[in-house]
């Protein structure tokens, strides 16, 4: 969150340079933030109730327009002199109103169902049933306070990022934003900062096999589909939902093509894979719609059906990416496959460097290399 000290130019210039996005600053007066939006701003006390067992709420002082900073900071701290001492204190109250919680939510998830995979679909409204409270889904969306959705967050909190807590932060904010809920409480760049940690949790690598142990365990892997479906996804290095979604109409067995399209792609971008023979193998017997149908439904295998005891000691089927990358690495003391084919043959495109390198009409042809030296390897067919 932004600071401004409070002189009348720094508050002049940081009204002057906001945007239609509303955001909240710090200023150098205890609890006292200037709010600004489109080329405005307005004063707002943020602080804790006493009369109501220390709740959060916001007090509005005025606009900044015609409050000055001086007057500001006196005006906070008369406030919060009179409520500390037990004197009566205005603060505007409005009967509570809007929709409850519970309703926004289900209607936001219902209108963005069709951006979702069927998966983030599941996830979300997962998110939503065991972490979301019944009180909180009963309160009308105007009632909700940063203090309210830090008391939702703080039992599975971890740390901004891309983790569940987070991802259950944003979708709160985006349910309030679409209710036009004005300043929104679970914006991270308002109070709701100042209630959680700000520290990040450390990344922890998902378990790969050694590349050495690769060939032994590709070895045991049969013919049935959840078998063929692994020994594609080890051979082809690919996301294990980027293959279980796979459809025979991606395959170009004549020019030993599999296209990909970008909706499946973490990426969003199309990703063609080289295929070797030991990856046709494993395709199995051609049919019209998915290469690895569930036995059981004939749809797509669940993410369950290849989970972490698929695999021996703990690792992970997305740990052999790691194992792939790992291998190409060493191969020829690291002269054998350039970092950026490598990378994208992993469908990593980070950065201009490498996404020039994708795009130069030769790289497909060294991933065709790199795939078929990777199978030769792993499956032993030399």
């Amino acid at each position: 969150m932004d600071r401004v000290a409070l002189r009348p130019e720094a508050v002049r210039d940081t009204m002057r340079n906001a945007d239609a996005k509303m955001k909240w600053h710090k200023t150098d007066c205890p609890s006292l933030y200037l709010v600004t939006k489109q080329g405005r701003g307005f004063w707002v006390l943020h602080f804790r109730d006493p009369r109501e067992g220390g709740a959060i709420r916001n007090h509005g002082l005025g606009s900044a327009d015609t409050l000055t900073p001086a007057a500001a900071r006196r005006k906070a701290q008369d406030f919060m002199s009179d409520l500390r001492n037990g004197r009566p204190v205005a603060i505007a109250t409005h009967k509570a109103k809007g929709e409850l919680f519970g309703t926004a939510a289900s209607q936001y998830l219902d209108n963005h169902a069709d951006e979702w995979s069927p998966r983030t679909r599941s996830d979300n409204k997962a998110l939503f049933s065991r972490y979301i409270p019944a009180d909180f889904d009963a309160r009308p969306v105007t009632t909700i306070t940063p203090d309210h959705i830090a008391d939702v967050l703080r039992p599975i909190w971890d740390g901004p990022g891309n983790n569940k807590a987070s991802r259950l932060r944003r979708l709160v904010e985006s349910i309030l934003t679409a209710k036009s809920v004005h300043p929104n409480p679970a914006r991270w760049d308002g109070p709701l900062c100042e209630l959680l940690s700000k520290k990040r949790a450390a990344i922890v690598n998902r378990p790969s096999m050694p590349f050495a142990d690769v060939p032994a365990f590709f070895a045991t892997l049969g013919d049935s589909t959840e078998d063929r479906a692994g020994r594609f996804i080890i051979l082809s290095a690919v996301r294990r939902k980027e293959a279980l979604g796979a459809m025979w109409a991606e395959f170009d067995l004549a020019n030993r093509v599999w296209n990909i399209p970008k909706e499946r792609m973490k990426m969003k971008r199309p990703h063609a894979v080289p295929l070797t023979d030991a990856m046709i193998e494993a395709l199995g017997k051609p049919g019209e719609s998915l290469v690895f149908p569930s036995a059981r439904t004939g749809g797509m295998l669940g993410h369950k059906s290849l989970d972490k005891e698929w695999v021996p000691n703990g690792y992970t089927l997305h740990g052999f990416r790691s194992s792939f990358a790992s291998w190409a690495e060493v191969q020829e003391d690291g002269r054998a496959f350039a970092p950026a084919v490598i990378e994208a043959a992993l469908a990593h495109i980070k950065g201009n460097q490498v996404e020039a390198a994708y795009r130069r009409s030769d790289l497909f042809e060294a991933r065709r290399k790199l795939m078929q030296s990777w199978s030769d390897f792993a499956a032993r067919t030399k």
